[in-house]
């Protein structure tokens, strides 16, 4: 129900005071229509950019573009949303159903379509927003990259929980015309099925993303605090204070490195959720905040009853309530804003997505596709050996008209490869004799040397290359202890006679 319409009980159970539709002419100034006519013509500009990364994403090679699936959930979430103004933008819809009744889901098409198109984008939006905060908080917090499990589990979470809330919206609160041409969500539980579940996922991704910013200032302190001092070891070979102290700093050293790293290849999505959030948040307390006001306005008539009452004396002249009705609900720069963030929404996404490695990867496609100058490819070209460093040459001399080769593979098999040799120019230079020559069948390798010209190897006497057994002509020389002055105990030097002690020889 879009109507703005309050009960007057005090001078009547059944009478209410309705304003006619549609109600922002009387809360508004007419420039509030060109403004809202500025945001549709911003979403359309931002439905056309994001149009482009898809469509590069497509088409392009990942190297060129670098997409990403967490890029892609959240580019059709900002399509989806730009294409909701779009369509009233080029529609022009009725928004009045009757003096006091907008139209809305049930009795225009153009409006079911746009609050669609709105609630499915504002949904994909700060879904994927979390899921991508997330995602940096594994890589930049605990070092986790996420891989196919967190692939398939956000792509079966995030649809899911997108289908349902859409669905819920729609069945239970319905969108109709509220301000603009196009449709909003209806105030009558809209907290409980939308802005509730919006806001509580803006929180958590808000929670996630400052935990992150939190743990990066963590790291920087530690590293900027830590001193320089070279690691030394106490004089037993243990490990000391100093050395202990110094492998943390290391430590800090190392993660501060890694979360940089980390960071700098992050900073375009670290940006996008940043962005869209303070996007998202914005406009959804705004939301909240005008449905809040208009319940209360529109159930307390003393706080409504001065503005009636300046309608009602100044039925021409209604720029003269235009300060008491924003006052009482919300100023129109206030909703001029939230329209136009809106519209921006998918312009930030391609600021911060785009690549000038696309208009080069563009560039080459168009000149592979239609460009006259191809590279010409022969049909008939072939190779004739895989590897021509396993052919043997076999043939040689100027009188024959090729060459055989022979390959042998690792299982034993052998293949015989002929090719026919180049004419060699005419020269004075004579053949080889016949023992030089080659064997026509190319089955073995030529004897190119007869032998008559050989050279036996001998190996000489001294050679030490592989051991031998020993020789049997060779002379075998003993050491004999006795024939020399070494002492070899009592059986070599026995204990002599006493009788010997008067022969004078043995003396000597």
């Amino acid at each position: 129900d879009g109507r703005f319409c309050a009960s007057l009980s005090d001078i009547d159970s059944d009478l209410k005071c309705c304003l006619p539709c549609p109600a922002t002419d009387w809360i508004y100034s007419n420039t509030f229509t060109t403004s809202y006519r500025v945001a549709e013509g911003l979403n359309l500009i931002s439905f056309v950019v994001c149009l482009f990364l898809m469509v590069s994403w497509a088409v392009l090679p990942p190297k060129v573009t670098r997409r990403h699936y967490l890029s892609v959930g959240l580019v059709l979430g900002a399509m989806s949303l730009g294409l909701g103004f779009i369509i009233p933008f080029g529609a022009q819809p009725d928004q009045c159903f009757d003096e006091i009744t907008p139209n809305d889901m049930y009795t225009s098409l153009e409006c079911a379509w746009s609050g669609a198109f709105i609630i499915a984008g504002g949904l994909a939006i700060v879904v994927w927003i979390f899921i991508r905060a997330l995602s940096m908080h594994l890589q930049i917090c605990w070092d986790i990259t996420p891989g196919q499990k967190f692939f398939y589990g956000s792509q079966a979470l995030g649809w899911a929980v997108i289908a349902g809330l859409f669905t819920t919206t729609i069945t239970i609160t319905g969108v109709s015309f509220r301000f603009g041409d196009a449709c909003h969500v209806n105030s009558q539980n809209s907290l409980a099925d939308f802005w509730g579940p919006l806001l509580g996922i803006a929180g958590l991704s808000a929670v996630v993303q400052l935990s992150t910013f939190t743990y990066c200032i963590n790291v920087y302190l530690k590293s900027l605090w830590s001193d320089d001092e070279t690691q030394t070891q106490s004089s037993a070979g243990l490990p000391s204070y100093t050395s202990s102290l110094r492998t943390r700093t290391n430590s800090a050293k190392a993660v501060y490195r890694r979360v940089k790293k980390v960071v700098w290849l992050q900073w375009r999505g670290i940006l996008i959720v940043v962005f869209i959030l303070i996007d998202v948040i914005f406009f959804s307390v705004v939301f909240v905040y005008l449905d809040t006001q208009e319940h209360d306005a529109l159930h307390d008539p003393v706080k409504v009853l001065p503005w009636v009452s300046c309608l009602v004396h100044n039925p021409d002249e209604k720029e003269q309530c235009f300060e008491m009705a924003q006052g009482m609900l919300v100023d129109q720069a206030t909703v001029t804003a939230v329209l136009v963030m809106l519209a921006l929404a998918g312009v930030q996404c391609f600021i911060l997505l785009f690549r000038s490695s696309m208009l080069t990867g563009w560039k080459t496609w168009f000149q592979e596709k239609f460009s006259g100058n191809r590279e010409f490819v022969s049909l008939d070209a072939r190779r004739f050996s895989s590897d021509a460093r396993t052919f043997e040459l076999l043939k040689v001399g100027g009188q024959s008209s090729g060459y055989v080769s022979t390959v042998q593979t690792p299982g034993g098999e052998t293949y015989v490869s002929s090719m026919q040799a180049l004419k060699s120019p005419e020269s004075n230079v004579t053949t080889p004799s016949a023992a030089y020559g080659s064997p026509l069948s190319g089955q073995h390798t030529p004897d190119y040397f007869g032998k008559e010209v050989q050279r036996q190897y001998r190996s000489p006497s001294q050679s030490f290359s592989t051991p031998r057994p020993p020789t049997s002509t060779g002379t075998r020389i003993d050491w004999d202890p006795a024939s020399t002055h070494a002492r070899g105990g009592l059986g070599l030097h026995p204990v002599q006679d006493d009788s010997d002690d008067d022969d004078p020889k043995a003396r000597i």
